[in-house]
């Protein structure tokens, strides 16, 4: 008897844990896979996402989704789908009444037995039955412990809703709440869907479904600096930061690349490089290098601060600019690399053409173009696999992303494919795709200018 896809996902499931346990073995000697109810941050989870691991457990997120999506009756899972809001209105909850933080001050390891849910509920000023509800609704998705009836502990998945927790991701669940959750549900739908004089919604549309909700008229970030004291903003570089910690992005994520396919010194533009997170390090990489990071005025302002407060060494400078001008006269034919680090996906594909062509204007012959962003390819099974080509559900996150870029920017994540045609549009040629090590779909697209391309004006911004 043939196996069933059912049966092949199972076998692909069971070959992803014995490669993910023995990379565990290997990487801590005797470990074994940690508890999901004790109340730590697994050792695992801080772990190397080797090559090994990181795609067993692709391949393990992937074939789970879909072994259920196969067995599972079509219109459960639609329902369950859909009611996945309920899942950021109870999350929300716990994390405002600092339920975690509760428990951790009670009982930390649970030797007592865990906390009773009136003594919860009343620390929290929470009603107790209400408390259990969510509580429960959270538990059988494996965040908390109800270890007996009424008495709740932490565990592995609700460690990171403590706000002392080096794995905490409350700046990231206040942040995914306020700016995508709410207006998604609120404005996505009627945005996407919306004609004006019977003609789709553009890119060239200012009106994001995120604006849409905050009544904003600016532009995403002006709106996190205009709140009191900037506090959104705060929040939000806390976010990301989470959100790298989360997504398995390690200190050094860029080491896949290949540095020394680059000359030995030169010049490399970081644009939009903020405080120069991703410059310092570059620099380890590239020590003979000098590195300009361009930003806005008073992001420059806070990189110079940063830099003096750190007593980095590392050759670098920050620099005034706006990336849809031209470079400055005293750095044009000047760089031998341009880095990029998520910027192309805040912008639709008008203006990442603009961004880019600004750049190819400036360039040198010998000059590299460096973009490095999530990759998105199209959800197609290749021919004998029976999972999707992408890995399916393993880029969750991303295509999480995907459509927050569109929420906020009606922007995207990008394909291999859309990358080679915004460098041949704006005369550059692709040279490779190099994946970086980290769960997430990180990738460089290397560039390199196109010879034959004829510099045109552009408008500006």
């Amino acid at each position: 008897m043939p196996s069933s896809q059912a049966q092949k996902l199972v076998a692909l499931i069971v070959r992803a844990v014995d490669d993910i346990e023995a990379d565990t073995g290997s990487q801590i000697p005797g470990a074994v896979t940690a508890d999901l109810n004790s109340p730590i941050i697994a050792p695992e989870d801080d772990l190397e996402a080797t090559p090994k691991r990181g795609k067993a457990l692709r391949v393990l997120q992937a074939a789970t989704h879909q072994l259920l999506a196969t067995l599972l009756p079509a219109g459960l899972q639609i329902v369950q789908t859909h009611f996945s809001a309920l899942q950021t209105a109870a999350l929300d909850v716990v994390v405002k009444a600092k339920i975690a933080d509760i428990i951790h001050a009670v009982d930390p390891g649970s030797s007592k037995g865990g906390v009773h849910i009136n003594l919860l509920s009343e620390k929290a000023e929470m009603e107790s039955t209400q408390l259990s509800q969510i509580l429960r609704f959270l538990a059988i998705r494996n965040i908390f412990c109800e270890l007996t009836e009424n008495h709740w502990a932490n565990n592995r998945l609700s460690f990171p809703l403590r706000s002392d927790s080096k794995n905490s991701l409350i700046n990231l669940l206040g942040h995914i709440r306020d700016d995508i959750a709410l207006p998604a549900l609120a404005e996505l739908p009627k945005t996407v869907m919306k004609r004006k004089d019977d003609v789709l919604p553009s890119e060239d549309d200012s009106q994001t479904a995120w604006a849409s909700y905050h009544k904003w008229k600016g532009n995403f970030f002006d709106f996190l600096g205009n709140s009191e004291g900037g506090w959104q903003a705060e929040r939000f570089g806390k976010a990301m930061i989470e959100a790298s910690n989360a997504r398995g992005i390690t200190d050094s994520p860029y080491e896949m690349f290949d540095w020394k396919s680059l000359p030995l010194k030169g010049t490399l533009i970081d644009l939009g490089g903020g405080i120069g997170a991703a410059s310092y390090a570059l620099a380890g990489f590239l020590p003979e290098w000098k590195i300009i990071v361009q930003d806005r005025p008073e992001v420059v302002k806070l990189g110079n601060m940063h830099y003096q407060s750190i007593g980095s060494t590392a050759r670098m400078e920050f620099e005034e600019h706006d990336f849809f001008r031209p470079q400055p006269v005293h750095r044009v034919q000047a760089a031998d690399a341009y880095f990029l680090r998520h910027i192309l996906h805040d912008w639709p594909e008008s203006e990442c053409l603009k961004i880019l062509t600004l750049l190819r204007q400036a360039a040198k012959p010998s000059t590299y173009l460096l973009i490095c962003e999530t990759k998105l390819e199209p959800t197609v099974s290749e021919k004998g696999s029976i999972l999707f080509a992408n890995d399916g559900m393993a880029t969750s996150v991303s295509h999480n992303l995907d459509l927050t870029m569109m929420l906020l920017f009606k922007s995207k994540e990008r394909s291999t494919k859309e990358y080679a045609e915004l460098f041949e549009k704006s005369g550059w040629k692709l040279d490779s795709a190099i994946p970086l090590i980290n769960m997430a779909d990180k990738y460089i697209f290397k560039g390199v200018p196109d010879s034959d391309w004829k510099p045109h004006c552009l408008t500006q911004h």
